[in-house]
């Protein structure tokens, strides 16, 4: 017997099948034109970022007294997706912001939240800074340091091959505030790129 295609249905939602249709569109119109020649030039063009901004993509995952409309991860995932057919490194450049926005989302206090949630729902990307030279795979051996100085913590350190990196508005670094309690003496800060002592370095190829 000859071999069969096999087709899944998810049961999307109507309003499921629509979002779809609309990351397809935006691919289709502003990604699938430049994308090959983005990776040959190594360049980034916020055009396509933009186009996802104004389709209100960037707030799925965003409640909606934050100025989101309140879906969940699925919905993102069904957008990575359709972007992703077209050019790999703006759907992840798309899916990272939501990697950077998730600690707030969870973990955010409500001033922090009123503060970034309604940013990002707009557009604003976000970062989630990690990885050092020194500390990949092996995550806790960080060095990057928290020191409390009076009301606020100051931040030394590097951070490398962060997704975003010197076009995030919103960075949650982490960094080591209590070396005695190892990897459980890490804690995550929200740094804009605006801050003072805030640099980007040179692009990874």
């Amino acid at each position: 017997e000859k071999e069969r295609c096999l087709m899944i249905d998810y049961g999307l939602s109507a309003e499921q099948k629509i979002l779809v249709k609309l990351a397809r569109k935006i691919g289709e119109e502003y990604i699938k034109p430049c994308a090959l020649l983005w990776d040959e030039e190594e360049v980034y063009d916020p055009t396509p970022i933009k186009a996802l901004a104004q389709a209100d993509l960037f707030s799925l995952c965003i409640p909606k007294e934050y100025g989101g409309l309140g879906w969940g991860l699925f919905e993102m995932c069904l957008v990575v997706e359709e972007i992703s057919r077209f050019c790999a490194g703006v759907s992840t450049t798309y899916a990272a912001s939501f990697l950077g926005a998730y600690p707030l989302l969870l973990f955010g206090n409500k001033a922090q939240k009123e503060k970034y949630l309604p940013q990002i729902a707009k557009g604003s990307l976000c970062a989630f800074a990690l990885t050092e030279p020194q500390a990949g795979s092996d995550a806790f051996a960080i060095k990057t340091t928290a020191k409390k100085e009076g009301d606020y913590y100051v931040l030394n350190g590097m951070k490398q091959w962060i997704t975003n990196g010197g076009i995030a508005d919103i960075y949650i670094v982490i960094a080591i505030t209590d070396p005695a309690k190892g990897a459980r003496g890490a804690s995550a800060f929200i740094v804009e790129k605006d801050d003072p002592g805030f640099s980007v370095g040179k692009k990874e190829k």
